[in-house]
């Protein structure tokens, strides 16, 4: 408040495999758009002020409807207002279960994709990003809690790729099939779907479900090997790795995603000029 922030986001202390659909597709997709290093843009604890309270009441409350945490954070920044984020310690997330992970994925990622959709010409005159203010210190990460089989996450990988091809046909360019289907022939141990890769079918897929390629939650849940595919190689690299090569291996990624803004403005804007 003595600051005069309009958005006040979390900063939660992480642990390497819990909110990894946060980590690996919203945050950094988040950072991509619209040009502000936030760690959690949809919260859940936020906080906001009157002046971005006035702003949503007179916005299109369909979108606020959808989803309000999905629209919060793009609406402050479009309309210019001050955003900052709070270090607010640990936030006790249930055990992910990977057996089921496609319904997570269509309820997530559909209101950040339609809020993307609604703000294209806010984030598509974005060139980099910067950091925003923050407050109170990082704590320490907490001890470990959860394991990840990378061999099944592998697994569901190549099941996707001898399954999907039709749907993923649709949505993807033919060179990025060509790599997905030379990577489903690696071991676990070998397994690393690149980040520039991931950054770029994440930016397809958000493509296809503006486009409505195909049913939008078929769309979404058809991402599913493909996200399991990059956690797998994620969790490999993460096993015994400390906190903070976990904070640098996530600032590669959000990278890779700011590299590839370009391929998604072209593709956003001239759709037609690549059919797959």
């Amino acid at each position: 408040m003595e600051g005069g922030f309009d958005l006040a986001a979390p900063h939660y202390a992480r642990r390497k495999f819990e909110g990894l659909l946060n980590s690996s597709i919203i945050s950094p997709l988040i950072r991509c758009l619209y040009g502000k290093r936030i760690q959690n843009p949809l919260g859940p604890d936020l906080g906001f002020s009157r002046a971005l309270f006035e702003v949503l009441g007179g916005n299109d409350r369909t979108a606020l409807r959808v989803h309000p945490l999905a629209s919060l954070t793009p609406i402050a920044i479009c309309d210019q207002l001050r955003v900052c984020q709070v270090h607010v310690g640990h936030r006790i997330l249930p055990p992910t279960d990977w057996t089921n992970i496609s319904p997570l994925l269509v309820q997530a990622l559909g209101p950040v994709f339609l809020t993307m959709e609604r703000n294209a010409a806010c984030w598509q005159k974005t060139r980099a990003s910067i950091p925003v203010s923050g407050f109170g210190g990082p704590l320490a990460a907490l001890q470990e809690s959860e394991t990840i089989d990378v061999n099944r996450l592998v697994n569901s990988f190549q099941l996707g790729i001898r399954d999907l091809q039709e749907i993923w046909g649709l949505v993807l360019p033919p060179a990025t099939l060509l790599e997905l289907r030379k990577l489903a022939r690696s071991t676990p141990e070998q397994f690393h779907l690149p980040d520039e890769l991931w950054a770029r079918i994440v930016c397809d897929f958000a493509l296809a479900h503006r486009l409505r390629t195909i049913n939008r939650e078929h769309l979404l849940r058809s991402m599913t090997p493909l996200y399991l595919g990059w956690v797998a190689g994620y969790a490999r690299e993460m096993e015994t790795a400390d906190e903070g090569a976990m904070e640098r291996r996530l600032e590669r990624l959000s990278y890779a995603y700011e590299v590839s803004k370009p391929y998604l403005v072209s593709r956003w804007r001239w759709p037609d000029r690549f059919s797959p």
